[in-house]
């Protein structure tokens, strides 16, 4: 017998108390004994000694009532303790708020009304507050997810009643209440979890806890669906007696349902009622010591500790059941199904748990670090409209919960044929960046054919040809980027050897490749619309304000280099004409061609822009006035012979006037620079016309003048 604790205490006061209780009265015996043998010796010796055991009684009776007090208020803690914890799990879920408090109302009424066994009814008792603590393990944005989970999110919530009882394993509890925690998910058809039991092998509490549970969420809202009233939830379960339910347990609810209902609203106040409880047992066990301290009761064999009578069914371990027996352990003690380990037998000599806790630490610290590695995804990919470094920050959050090798971000070319590794992350990214894939080919062009995950434990389905070492890897997972139903993509994850895709990793890629493809849908059109606010419509050549930005980049590199930036700007001649004449589509089609001509003529590193309407500018970096000049020349003759041919023998044609600014003689910013240039260019204009009054139009050579000088 354990004498540990408090209860272990006050039995071996008792059995001191009744110790002396019976000493004192052999020695009254001794002392009738001697009386008869000695007189008047024994008579005054006797008296002493049976005062000496009196008060030895008393001492230990005060000490007896003082651990009984003890004992309340160590109750009055577990039990408070037990409710913090219900507290705690309410409060994970703020759409099931005082669900457990509902529980526990439901399946105690239930318990009474099976007139249930006292060891079961303290096990559904502390269960029913306890039996959702697990959930401290699933992450929150499963719990609360408005829509139907998918299959690997449903495998993820299932296991929070095997994390419960490995939370719960160091609990000593003095009733089965880790086997009624784990088990309130079993199936009366055995088709439940964790571990498959059926009919009465599901223990007693577990099965009116399975009952009181799917009763309150049946008649309480949740975020996916509305409530249903206590005679819809129980019609409900009716249909499933007998395939999910006990049904007798069924049975009872339906014929005590408005007692059930009622007692949700008159929880009475357990922790005091349980603590006067078993004070009161304790002082009922005590007054059967008679003043000699022998237990004269009935035996306690026969009692019905909870007063409920028989039992309508019998729990797991009961007469009459078979159960497998836990070598060493104690009657009633059922081993775990095949393959499995029950969690509460797993103690040292000691009784603490051993090589399970952490793995449900690391069970609930890893669904805190989900729930914010998720909410940095979306914080981070918000952040940013740039497709390179949207790119960037996928793989480098995805390397945060999924320990890939290689990260290969793929991304649907222009011609809905192929994918292009846009961008690579982790071994060998020299050797994929670029990679192209057709659709259809490999696990990545299937996974993008079929809009779905793929996986291979066939690396080479996706690398063949590509030089790299096959054996480092094992694992290839391909997750599809869909955005409103389009494919833009998919990130293809190569695992490293012996590291398995679990399905933790493959839950958190559905979540993250949601996320990505509408950051990458994102950056995408701000790629499009940041090219189309920087770039004219109809030359697509560069606009005024592409020029300012590149203005400032280009002067950076020629104070650095010590080397002059000449600015052009160049506006056509008569262009006024063509349109008054031929139209404003002849005039565009016009401007377009002379771009063009306009492009040819410069060299890669120059910038040409259309300005406005017949305006043009280029920016020539590392580039002195000489140079400028004899450009500007080219420019002017090319236009100057360049026509455009019509209909019916029609051509349209225009001259070039050019201004020269040179930075930094003629100004440091980039509005200085334009005004001179402007100012140049219009003195050109000028002369070139005077030019054609005087003669017939020819080319006007372009003047050498000193910068920094007007005139």
């Amino acid at each position: 017998m354990q004498i540990s604790g408090p209860g272990g205490r006050l039995y071996l006061m008792a059995v001191a108390a009744a110790g002396a209780a019976l000493a004192g009265t052999a020695a009254a015996a001794m002392s009738l004994l001697l009386i008869g043998q000695i007189g008047i010796v024994s008579s005054v010796v006797a008296p002493p000694i049976l005062l000496l055991a009196v008060l030895v009684y008393r001492s230990y009776k005060r000490q007896v009532t003082e651990n009984l007090k003890r004992l309340d208020d160590l109750m009055q803690v577990h039990l408070s303790t037990i409710e913090a914890l219900a507290l705690a799990i309410d409060a994970k879920d703020p759409h099931a708020q005082g669900h457990t408090r509902r529980v526990q109302s439901y399946a105690l009424e239930l318990a009474r009304r099976l007139r249930i066994a006292r060891q079961d009814y303290e096990a559904v008792r502390a269960a029913s507050l306890l039996h959702d603590i697990g959930k401290l393990a699933i992450p929150d944005h499963l719990l609360n997810k408005p829509g139907k989970l998918s299959d690997i999110e449903y495998q993820k919530v299932k296991a929070h009643p095997a994390v419960a009882a490995d939370i719960l394993a160091n609990v000593h509890f003095p009733y089965p209440v880790l086997p009624a925690v784990r088990h309130h998910h079993e199936r009366w058809d055995g088709s439940g979890y964790p571990d498959g039991l059926r009919g009465e092998e599901i223990p007693l509490a577990a099965r009116i806890l399975a009952v009181a549970d799917s009763f309150e969420a049946l008649t309480s809202d949740r975020a996916w669906r509305g409530r249903k009233s206590p005679e819809e939830a129980c019609s409900l379960i009716e249909a499933w007696s007998g395939i999910q339910f006990d049904p007798a347990v069924v049975t009872v609810l339906r014929s005590n349902l408005p007692e059930v209902i009622g007692a949700a609203g008159a929880v009475p106040d357990q922790p005091r009622d349980s603590a006067a409880a078993a004070r009161a047992h304790l002082e009922e066990a005590l007054a059967h010591l008679d003043s000699t301290g022998i237990w004269n009761g009935t035996s306690p064999v026969a009692v019905d500790p909870g007063g409920f009578g028989d039992s309508l069914h019998r729990s797991i371990g009961a007469e009459g059941t078979r159960v497998p027996q836990v070598p060493g352990g104690p009657a009633g003690t059922a081993l775990p199904p095949e393959g499995q380990t029950s969690v509460w037998l797993e103690r040292d000599t000691t009784g603490a748990i051993v090589g399970r806790q952490t793995s449900v630490l690391s069970s609930i610290s890893s669904a805190h670090r989900e729930v914010y590695a998720l909410y940095e995804i979306a914080q981070t990919l918000g952040s940013s409209l740039r497709l390179s470094e949207v790119l960037d920050l996928v793989a480098t959050k995805i390397g945060q919960l999924v320990p890939y090798r290689t990260c290969v971000i793929y991304l649907l070319e222009d011609d809905g044929e192929s994918l292009s590794a846009r961008f690579v992350s982790g071994a060998n990214l020299e050797h994929l960046r670029g990679r192209s894939v057709r659709l259809g080919e490999g696990i990545t062009g299937w996974a993008a054919s079929q809009r779905s995950n793929r996986f291979s434990n066939s690396p080479d389905l996706d690398l063949s040809g590509a030089e790299v070492d096959l054996s480092e890897y094992s694992t290839v997972a391909a997750f599809p980027l869909i955005h409103d139903g389009k494919v833009l993509g998919v990130i293809t994850l190569h695992f490293p050897k012996a590291v398995p895709c679990l399905d933790d990793h493959i839950r958190m890629m559905d979540i993250i490749a949601k996320l990505a493809a509408a950051a990458i849908f994102n950056g995408t059109i701000f790629a499009e619309t940041q090219e189309s606010a920087l770039t004219d419509i109809l030359t697509n050549l560069p606009n005024s304000r592409y020029l300012r930005q590149i203005f400032e980049q280009e002067k950076v590199r020629c104070q650095q280099a010590g080397q002059p930036m000449a600015l052009l700007e160049a506006d056509l001649d008569t262009f006024k004409a063509i349109n008054d004449r031929y139209g404003h589509s002849v005039g565009d089609r016009y401007l377009a061609e002379v771009s063009r001509v306009l492009k040819s003529h410069l060299r890669e590193r120059d910038i040409l822009v259309r300005l406005s309407g017949d305006e043009f500018a280029a920016l020539l970096p590392m580039t002195g006035f000489a140079q400028a000049a004899l450009l500007a020349e080219r420019l002017q003759q090319a236009v100057d012979l360049f026509t455009l041919r019509l209909e019916e023998g029609k051509v349209a044609r225009s001259g070039l006037s050019i201004g020269i600014a040179l930075y930094p003689m003629d100004g440091e910013g980039f509005e200085d620079l334009l005004v001179r240039a402007d100012h140049n260019m219009y003195q050109n204009k000028a002369t070139r016309k005077n030019a054609r009054l005087e003669r017939a139009p020819n080319i006007v050579p372009f003047p050498i003048k000193n910068p920094g000088k007007a005139g």
